[in-house]
């Protein structure tokens, strides 16, 4: 056997194993879909086997991450502020905050500057 065809095999198989990383990515996003995040740990388990640094392995860490601790009150308060700053909606964040966790201290904070703020509104009106 030559240098060539090995090289095409070996081409093959690196092709094949990016394959298999996307196949694996989609039963993550799948199974996170159907709330199991017990089966899209399994999944993620073998892509990390197969190729820890490869960007839809990260990416699905990161999918699984959000899915698990969705209710986690520094997630919450994180993606607050993260929203705030890119100009993005953060109220359906902060009302899961409110109800999760209400002695969180960015929902005692907001809810001091609201309570200023109406405050302020009712001197001058």
């Amino acid at each position: 056997m030559g240098v060539k065809p090995m090289i095409k095999i070996l081409e093959f198989h690196g092709s094949l194993q990016d394959g298999f990383v996307n196949w694996h990515a989609l039963n993550v996003q799948i199974f996170l879909k159907m709330h199991r995040s017990d089966y899209a740990e399994k999944q993620l388990k073998i892509m990390q086997q197969m190729d820890e640094d490869h960007t839809l392995t990260q990416l699905a860490n990161a999918w699984l991450n959000l899915a698990v601790d969705a209710k986690d009150p520094e997630t919450l308060a994180n993606l607050v502020v993260c929203s705030l700053h890119l100009g993005k909606q953060s109220s359906r964040y902060l009302s899961q905050l409110k109800l999760s966790h209400p002695d969180h201290v960015l929902v005692t904070r907001a809810s001091a500057a609201e309570e200023a703020f109406d405050r302020a509104v009712q001197t001058i009106a």
